[in-house]
């Protein structure tokens, strides 16, 4: 008699517990890969928008401003505004949080209602972003010096 091939039950029960306990062990490691492209993300849309504002600056010759979308909740997205037109618009990106600090280069204190660049591509005050991923310790900043240039980094 031949036998016939196929898996038996026994054999079907442990690998589906071999793979409850691979996924168990991944899947929080890859929460926190989430979390930290989450931040960096948002801190590279606001690294663009920057570049952007100031390139358009210098370029149109006038003053270009980066305004949050929600009266200075810039984690609700923001928009690059010159000349009366809209020149870019970032929408929310979902589970950030976007808050301002001071330190020895960055003077602004509070929340910043803008950031105007003027023809020359520089800024009126230096100003600080962290982003910070919702219930994470994920953070990364974006600093905005006198002479407009944006920077992104460890906090």
């Amino acid at each position: 008699m031949k036998s016939a091939g196929g898996f038996t039950v026994i054999e079907l029960m442990v690998t589906m517990a071999i793979l409850a306990i691979m996924m168990g062990l991944g899947i929080p490691s890859f929460r926190a890969f989430i979390s930290s492209q989450k931040v960096k993300t948002g801190s590279y849309e606001l690294m663009t928008s920057l570049v952007i504002a100031r390139s358009e600056a210098v370029k149109r010759n006038t003053t270009v401003t980066l305004t949050p979308t929600s009266t200075s909740k810039w984690n609700q997205g923001w928009s690059v505004t010159g000349s009366g037109a809209t020149l870019h618009t970032q929408s929310e990106i979902q589970g950030l949080t976007v808050t301002t600090y001071t330190n020895s280069t960055c003077t602004a204190a509070g929340t910043v209602a803008n950031i105007a660049f003027s023809n020359s591509g520089r800024t009126s005050a230096s100003s600080c972003y962290k982003f910070t991923a919702d219930s994470t310790s994920n953070t990364r900043c974006v600093k905005v010096d006198l002479t407009g240039i944006p920077s992104s980094g460890s906090c």
